[in-house]
């Protein structure tokens, strides 16, 4: 079973309400005292707000080629979901620890976090970070600001280590992702009259619909290697409309690509402004000159592409003790590591099918394949 220092930590964790929509300072500061008292050497790197941070910190010598062990802060709401216990109380029953963010991914967070001070007094030839963000669920946004604050001190480690959940598996590839909000601008009036203006909820409609039909066309390419083996389209949210009898003067859709990681996604965005342009527009036009569809990418991830030379797949197969590796459909931020030059993979203990829903949970077993998994690393930056 876990130490009681790792799932203690990682409890401690959960008790953190790092919704993204909240600050994470309160677990920032716990953390950077653990490090720090372990003779860490920490940076932080703010939002505008100075409301959320990321914490990098390092161990060993300074100078090139250390390994990073990077996770996320931020979790996802509660908001409506149903729980057998206070999602911020962490809870161990039945070799299972349960809370928001058990496995995605405090879970990892908690374990190198509780393992730091053991890895600190190793002989390290080579640093040894650990990376926390912020704003990871809502788009990948904190550690885009930590990533620049390595380039400019001219901090260059030789891969990342990503914990989100995998079951301990080694992941190489990853896709790319985006959430879009679409806003179909019409004309009001009177519903009986729909040729003297433009229903934006019906062009919305015709949108949705042009939309799947690219997801269609999209499943003609294919990777298998991914669940499901192409690129998918979903709207996820409409909103729009003042009354059933009025002309709706403003619909807006939300929705997503998960795209293959090696191909173009951008222009899938730019495919759909070309179709609804050619195929819908005209003819709600005709009532109103002034109809449009407006377009904005809200967040986007680059997508980690598959390396067989990678260092950090290399580095992660041979301490995961397996040569199998896997391709996964949910984005993390190992793509950006990976475009600013840092080589890195996913590895990290829970499912991701526990991830997100209510009673999310880890299991005990994992946090211990994680533990051992962690101090083979810091042997690793002892040669």
């Amino acid at each position: 079973m876990s130490t009681p220092d790792v799932t203690g930590t990682i409890q401690r964790l959960i008790g953190f309400d790092t919704t993204s929509r909240n600050s994470n300072l309160e677990l920032i500061a716990y953390a950077q005292d653990i490090f720090e008292t372990a003779g860490g050497r920490c940076r932080l790197t703010f939002d505008d707000s100075r409301n959320k941070a990321n914490l990098f910190a390092t161990f060993g010598p300074e100078g090139d080629g250390g390994y990073v062990l990077s996770g996320h802060t931020d979790v996802v709401p509660v908001d409506g979901q149903e729980w057998s216990s206070d999602p911020f109380a962490a809870e161990i029953r039945d070799g299972k620890l349960y809370g928001r963010g058990a496995a995605d991914m405090k879970g990892f967070l908690g374990t190198a976090l509780a393992l730091a001070p053991e890895l600190a007094r190793a002989p390290l030839k080579r640093p040894l970070h650990f990376a926390f963000s912020f704003d990871e669920e809502i788009g990948c946004i904190g550690v885009r600001a930590l990533l620049d604050d390595l380039r400019l001190e001219g901090i260059k480690p030789a891969l990342a280590i990503i914990g989100e959940p995998t079951e301990m598996r080694v992941v190489g590839a990853h896709k790319s992702g985006a959430v879009i909000e679409t806003t179909a601008r019409g004309r009001e009036g009177h519903s009986s009259a729909p040729a003297r203006g433009a229903n934006a909820v019906m062009m919305a409609g015709e949108f949705i619909a042009t939309l799947s039909a690219l997801a269609e066309e999209l499943k003609q390419d294919r990777d298998e290697h991914f669940e499901p083996p192409y690129t998918t389209l979903q709207a996820n949210m409409v909103k729009g409309g003042t009354a059933v009898n009025v002309l709706a003067r403003e619909a807006r859709i939300t929705w997503e690509y998960r795209c293959l990681p090696d191909r173009n996604a951008g222009a899938i965005v730019e495919r759909l402004q070309s179709r609804t342009a050619k195929d819908i527009l005209p003819r709600y036009q005709a009532g109103a000159p002034e109809a449009a569809f407006e377009t904005r990418v809200k967040a986007s991830y680059p997508g980690l592409v598959r390396d067989p030379n990678s260092p950090a797949i290399a580095l992660a197969a041979a301490l995961a003790g397996g040569n199998d590796l896997h391709a996964v459909s949910y984005g993390t931020e190992a793509g950006l590591f990976q475009k600013a030059g840092i080589p890195a993979v996913v590895c990290g203990p829970g499912s991701i099918h526990q991830a997100h829903k209510a009673d999310e949970f880890v299991a005990l077993s994992q946090l211990d394949a994680c533990a051992n998994f962690l101090r083979r690393v810091g042997e690793r930056a002892c040669r």
